[in-house]
């Protein structure tokens, strides 16, 4: 006779989670009270244990009749834009047979809660409009019927967002090169995705063309509250303004107005949305164009696909803004600005304000967040370079013309050696910082934050080198995942013979790491860094060229493809391309988004070995850590380690830390796998992997301390030469000759 089924407790979710029984009652019964990491993984864990039915966690949409109607929560009819894109998405939807409820919330989260509850129980699917809900609400939304969002972003849900960048560079450099050379934001709601996201691409396009920034927080987004924004930009007044939205900035400039100021004489105004409102101003309003019509248009269509095929998620729609020039831009303006170069209002005069550059803040913000809100006297001010090779280029355009540098800068690791021998780093060495913080950190990341024995930042992350296979190809061809390169190759050979659309592996040629790291892995060093003045290079060493030989043959025999591997977001290949790649382990949360499609069928394994399995080596590729740049004052410096210390190995940051990541705080991936935490993508425990992987990373590595010529020379002469044929071992006695002659040119000696 079968025995009863022991019914799980919030003890037993508890224990699995690693967290306090009373943290799982919150998460389950008053939602937004934890982290939304914690909370999402708690109720996952809850509905896997069988504690929370179905029913009880409304995540079945099969248990809802079907109604025909749709619905979208709105903040409010007020805004043009939203009541434009709400006519469009209704026109729309009634030309294909559905109707639409359209939930105005007034700019209240509490009633866009209500309005969700409401949504789920009379919808077939809800269009969230720029939402203000926290993360793990709208996610319990997305369990119960299919979602799309509109002006915000959430990784893994299906969203159709507006690209504001380049549109926010065109404004700034006109401002520019009209004679601006300052600028204040009138910041929108607190709560806004799309205020935030708004204002990090203003902040760094500021910082860009090397205008002084202000910011004016929290501003009603309607005509009334131009009047108060005026009151306070009128404190520090500056040669422009850009607003959250055309409603903002028309009230700004009648406020502007009564208080006696001309438009565009005094100050130029614009806007954000292209509402029929600015147009009709005088003088016409100057405005990023938020293509509302084909925002209505591609989350329409998105989400009545959704609604009928419910197995599929549609993958994030982005659009471009583009700017609008009108006449409330001076075109010859001349600033007599001389104020410093950041104020924000409604701050307290000891409060420090630390700008930091980092390619990209979306899923760092929470952490940020939370530490301001644990922090009040320390203001994070961030500016986005959107990819690594922006980011750095933006800092070493500064440096080279002797401008004002971030107080902090979050770069990959390989770049540290270049900054650090060039002193525009703090030099954060002392024993006790080794002592303290050096014992938190994983010790092949903490060894990749230091040059020439000195220490410079504090990693973030581990990027270990393991292996993503298909098991399911593999087990279609009747191979086995492969422990040796030999097996690996032969396996190759008789896969490509079968399949000529196939490969074994591939070498990334996105940039040179992928490529050193087959060498770092086979415990071969292609360079020494002896000091902070002297290099000896090794690249026509026999060592060198075994491995060398043995990528070209692996290309000849078309066992190996080589080709750029992903575009900072996503996967470049098709996923059937590959039966394995070999690569950091953040890889894995770039198949996640790449290959949705794919959930269960890539799994993850330690590398193959070059010789014996018991000395096999891992390597490391990328990996980024936060750094101080020299020269700041003794509080700021103090301010700026407080920050980085705290974001990159306090535990209630690692908690907020987005999925997918791999702290490089000691131990984490060991408590993951205590745990027994499986990943929802790959169905399979892999963090105990990571920690295999982390224990056996080549730590006997230097970076070269010119990275970006090393990549640029891969590049010219390596990569045109990675092809059945291409001969690329010949080339390592040029590719070390250009080396030497850089190295030699900017003052190392060279052996």
């Amino acid at each position: 006779m079968a025995q009863p089924q022991h019914k799980a407790t919030i003890y037993d979710i508890a224990r699995e989670a690693g967290v306090n029984p009373s943290t799982v009652s919150r998460a389950l019964n008053q939602p937004g009270r934890v982290a939304a990491k914690t909370e999402f993984r708690i109720r996952r864990i809850a509905e896997q244990l069988g504690y929370l039915t179905i029913s009880d966690s409304d995540s079945s949409a099969e248990a809802l009749p079907a109604t025909g109607m749709l619905a979208a929560i709105v903040p409010t009819l007020t805004n043009p834009l939203y009541a434009n894109v709400i006519s469009d998405m209704q026109r729309r939807l009634e030309s294909k047979g559905y109707g639409l409820i359209t939930l105005n919330v007034n700019e209240a989260p509490a009633e866009e809660r209500k309005m969700m509850s409401y949504a789920m129980r009379n919808a077939d699917g809800v269009a969230l409009i720029s939402p203000r809900l926290s993360e793990p609400d709208i996610r319990r939304l997305a369990l119960v019927r299919p979602v799309i969002l509109l002006n915000r972003a959430i990784p893994g849900l299906p969203s159709v967002t507006v690209d504001v960048s380049r549109a926010v560079d065109d404004a700034v450099r006109r401002l520019k090169e009209t004679g601006h050379s300052s600028l204040t934001y009138l910041s929108g709601p607190a709560s806004s995705w799309a205020n935030e996201y708004r204002r990090r691409y203003i902040r760094a396009a500021a910082f860009r063309y090397d205008m002084v920034y202000r910011v004016v927080r929290e501003c009603d987004p309607n005509v009334g509250g131009g009047t108060k924004a005026v009151e306070q930009y009128l404190v520090h007044p500056t040669d422009a303004v850009i607003a959250f939205n055309d409603a903002l900035a028309s009230g700004f400039i009648a406020s502007a107005r009564r208080n006696g100021l001309r438009i565009p004489e005094d100050v130029s105004v614009i806007g954000f949305d292209n509402t029929q409102m600015g147009s009709l101003l005088t003088p016409s309003l100057a405005t990023i164009d938020m293509r509302e019509d084909h925002v209505a248009a591609s989350a329409t269509d998105a989400l009545i696909n959704a609604v009928r095929n419910t197995f599929v998620r549609p993958a994030p729609i982005v659009l471009d803004a583009s700017f609008k020039s009108r006449d409330s831009i001076s075109t010859h303006k001349r600033s007599t600005m001389k104020l410093g170069p950041y104020a924000e209002i409604r701050r307290s005069t000891d409060t420090i304000v630390l700008t930091v550059l980092s390619n990209a803040f979306n899923e760092t913000m929470p952490r940020i967040n939370e530490f301001m809100r644990t922090h009040p006297h320390i203001v994070i001010d961030p500016i986005e370079g959107r990819t690594q090779e922006n980011t750095l280029a933006l800092y070493w355009e500064r440096v080279i013309n002797h401008r004002s540098v971030p107080d902090i800068i979050n770069v990959e690791r390989t770049a540290l050696p270049q900054l650090a021998a060039s002193g525009v780093l703090q030099n954060l060495s002392s024993e006790h910082i080794e002592k303290e913080v050096g014992t938190l950190v994983n010790r092949a990341a903490w060894q990749s934050a230091h040059y020439a024995g000195k220490l410079y930042g504090i990693p973030g992350d581990q990027s270990q080198t393991v292996m993503f296979y298909r098991a399911d190809l593999l087990e279609r061809y009747g191979l086995e995942v492969p422990i040796s390169w030999d097996q690996f190759y032969e396996e190759g050979v008789d896969l490509h013979a079968r399949n000529p659309q196939r490969y074994m592996g591939l070498i990334d040629t996105t940039n040179v790491q992928h490529y050193l790291a087959t060498f770092r892995s086979a415990g071969v060093k292609l360079w020494t860094v002896e000091n902070d003045s002297t290099i000896t290079f090794h690249m026509t060493d026999e060592p060198a060229r075994i491995i060398a030989d043995f990528v070209q043959q692996g290309l000849d025999a078309s066992v190996l493809n080589a080709e750029p591997m992903w575009d900072n977001r996503y996967m470049l290949p098709k996923s059937d391309t590959y039966l394995t790649i070999t690569y950091a382990n953040w890889l894995g949360k770039i198949l996640a988004s790449s290959y949705p499609a794919d959930k269960g069928l890539w799994k993850v394994a330690m590398p193959p070995s070059l010789s014996d399995p018991s000395q096999m080596q891992t390597a490391e590729i990328g990996g980024s850590m936060m750094a101080i740049s020299a020269g700041l004052s003794k509080i700021r410096q103090q301010a700026a380690m407080t920050f980085i210390r705290w974001f990159q190995l306090d535990p209630a940051s690692i908690e907020l830390r987005a999925p997918g990541g791999v702290s490089a705080a000691a131990g984490y991936v060991e408590d993951l796998t205590r745990r027994g935490t499986v990943d929802s993508y790959f169905n399979q425990p892999i963090y105990d992997i990571y920690a295999k992987s982390a224990a056996r990373v080549n730590r006997d590595w230097d970076n070269l301390p010119f990275y970006s010529q090393l990549d640029a020379e891969f590049a010219r002469l390596i990569v045109p030469a990675l092809r059945p044929g291409g001969r690329s071992p010949e080339l390592f006695g040029e590719w070390e000759r250009r080396l030497k002659i850089y190295a030699t040119s900017q003052g190392f000696t060279v052996r």
